[in-house]
């Protein structure tokens, strides 16, 4: 992977606001015409997509087109269709004391946008936010991750043939080149990755007093009571974890189910498995591997923190880990407090959800919490207690191909939002247009001030401004 030098990389910063600052800003059809050539761009390479992918992370081809490619090109279609009605502006008028105000408030581009992705999704987390950014009317710089190589350079080649570098570019390389690209003032960056990197990213970039949005993960609680039991929403929870060797971040992290159901659920568990990936899931097509021997590393640490209920099996020189279910999880273990972001899934038994929200285990900033269950009252205390910007009910992973859910962070999982319509305000700012015309003078607003005209502003506040 090349590396770029600090100066070519400010080159081509220069290059795109040079050429923000000399054209006017995007119509509506110029934006659709560069999302429907990233559009072709993803359907003429197809093929070479998902063998990258599959390259990157031995994921089958079924999860590649449909958790990368697939939701690419449905998010360009519902932006597509929906763009002209965002860009309309608002206008309202206004009689004051004195003056009629005229104000017209539209959505203007940040400028350059930096894009920093993570490995897990490399081609749909690179494009996904490039989408909204487009959208808004920017340009972009995309840092895929030096963890997903195949789909890097992939990504580095079409999009360099398919379009002109003050539009859109790839800048490939390891964590230094990220340092070099947050260094430089970008007018806004996208970061999405762990919490430490997100850190790390938002600290370079407050030297510039360049805003970030960041999406960072985190421990999501699956919580099923006593109403939510079904062999169904089992397999729900089941897909959802495993999906990408347990490598996404809107997965449920840690399933708390109540008491009386325990046992069977484990049972309903261990069956899906068996059912999904066979008794040996390493020689299953449909199963894929850790991304890199460090991510290996730390998964091997976690997984020894519990009694393997089923699973357990690994290989380090394949990157393979089995898909994994722990219980009896010894108090103030690390895996009850850091994001696992692999396939192990740790099981907790709960007496009451009143006492379970009450003991702390769960994060209340998580990305996401899910919960199954048919008691109302049950899922008002779930919403009441968590701060997620999402609480999905009876589903996992799904929201987050929705393009009409916002999808994003709060507190320690990030903070901001992008898909559909919040991608596009998250990536423009609202400028207003401020007109006044002027009927009657008003002398008393000008000093020296009197108490006379002091109680006359008192008294018609309402009216002045």
């Amino acid at each position: 992977m090349a590396e770029q030098g600090s100066t070519v990389l400010r080159a081509l910063l220069e290059k795109q606001q040079e050429d923000i600052l000399q054209n006017a800003v995007p119509t509506v059809i110029e934006r659709k015409k560069t999302l429907l050539q990233l559009k072709r761009m993803l359907v003429d390479h197809e093929a070479a997509w998902i063998k990258a992918l599959v390259s990157d992370m031995r994921r089958p081809a079924f999860e590649a087109f449909s958790c990368e490619i697939a939701l690419l090109l449905n998010e360009i279609d519902y932006v597509c269709r929906s763009l002209k009605g965002w860009m309309r502006s608002e206008r309202s008028g206004h009689i004051k004391f004195g003056y009629i105000e005229a104000i017209r408030k539209m959505r203007s581009p940040y400028g350059s946008v930096l894009i920093i992705s993570p490995w897990n999704y490399p081609l749909q987390l690179a494009l996904m936010p490039a989408i909204s950014a487009i959208a808004a009317g920017n340009c972009c710089v995309i840092k895929p991750s030096e963890y997903a190589p195949a789909t890097s350079e992939l990504l580095k080649k079409v999009i360099s043939q398919t379009f002109a570098p003050e539009v859109l570019t790839v800048v490939t390389g390891d964590a230094h080149t990220a340092k070099q690209l947050t260094s430089l003032p970008f007018d806004l960056i996208f970061f999405t990755g762990s919490q430490e990197t997100g850190k790390a990213v938002s600290e370079q970039a407050a030297k510039q007093l360049t805003p970030v949005l960041a999406e960072l993960g985190g421990k999501n609680p699956c919580i099923l009571d006593e109403t939510g039991y079904s062999p169904g929403a089992i397999r729900e929870i089941v897909w959802g974890k495993f999906l990408n060797a347990g490598q996404t971040c809107i997965a449920p992290d840690t399933l708390f189910v109540h008491e009386s159901i325990y046992e069977k659920t484990l049972s309903e568990i261990s069956a899906a498995l068996l059912s999904f990936y066979g008794e040996h899931a390493k020689e299953s097509k449909d199963y894929g591997r850790i991304c890199n021997p460090g991510h290996f590393q730390k998964l091997m640490h976690v997984i020894k923190q519990g009694k393997i209920r089923f699973g357990g099996d690994c290989d380090a020189e394949d990157l393979f880990i089995a898909p994994t279910v722990l219980t009896d999880i010894p108090s103030g273990s690390s895996i009850l407090l850091d994001e696992i972001f692999g396939p192990i899934l740790p099981v907790i038994s709960y007496a009451s959800l009143e006492s379970l929200l009450n003991q702390q285990l769960i994060q209340r900033d998580a990305l996401v919490a899910y919960m199954f269950s048919k008691n109302k009252q049950h899922i008002r205390l779930v919403e009441k207690h968590m701060r997620s910007t999402t609480i999905s009910v009876n589903q996992v992973i799904q929201h987050g191909a929705n393009p009409h859910v916002a999808f994003g962070g709060v507190g320690r999982s990030g903070h901001g939002s992008y898909h559909g319509k919040a991608g596009f305000r998250a990536f423009s700012y609202e400028k207003t247009n401020y007109k006044v015309y002027r009927y009657l003078h008003v002398p008393g607003k000008f000093p020296p001030y009197s108490d006379r005209n002091l109680q006359i502003v008192k008294k018609f506040r309402k009216w002045l401004l």
